[in-house]
């Protein structure tokens, strides 16, 4: 590997996690060392559960506590994003992994847990070789100028618009 990439999906189109587990097939199949850290989601998806499925290819963790925003549940989602944050950097820092992936990790940013200057000091600091992958809404302006590749997934049409819920094997 010559350079490792900062890349970043965001957007508010369906799509970020998935496109990211795909990047994460793609690296595991080419025998790169591969971890992923959810900072939201709290309960197995269906890439989680084909890539556990896999074997130790890839290392997992889900350090979120699930989607609710309600102010009670606020303090459990700094807790759990900030013990997450603290797995991340020791994972990123170690030089182990080829590509870690941080899914959802801009809701710390947006609900102000951290700042993108954190991350993009921890981004620059990183293993030479080491890819960083980053997902989730509203990326900071700072973050997408220090990322070498950026997609915004763009939402044009979605069936919850026509009152079509979530479905297995779609959207989890």
């Amino acid at each position: 590997m010559s350079k490792g990439l900062l890349i970043v999906y965001t957007g508010h189109g369906k799509g970020k996690t998935s496109a990211a587990f795909g990047q994460v097939l793609r690296a595991a199949g080419q025998g790169l060392r591969v971890c992923v850290i959810q900072f939201v989601k709290a309960r197995p998806s269906g890439e989680l559960q084909a890539l556990t499925q896999l074997g130790s290819a890839v290392e997992l963790h889900q350090v979120g506590s699930g989607f609710s925003w309600r102010d009670r549940e606020m303090e459990k989602f700094r807790a759990s994003a900030l013990a997450g944050w603290q797995l991340a950097t020791a994972k990123i820092a170690s030089g182990d992994h080829d590509l870690v992936v941080l899914d959802e990790l801009t809701y710390l940013v947006n609900f102000a847990i951290l700042s993108a200057d954190q991350i993009i000091e921890t981004a620059l600091a990183r293993p030479a070789g080491q890819h960083l992958l980053i997902t989730g809404r509203d990326a900071a302006p700072d973050l997408i100028a220090a990322a070498d590749l950026v997609t915004e997934m763009r939402e044009i049409k979605h069936p919850f618009q026509q009152g079509i819920k979530a479905q297995r094997g779609i959207e989890f």
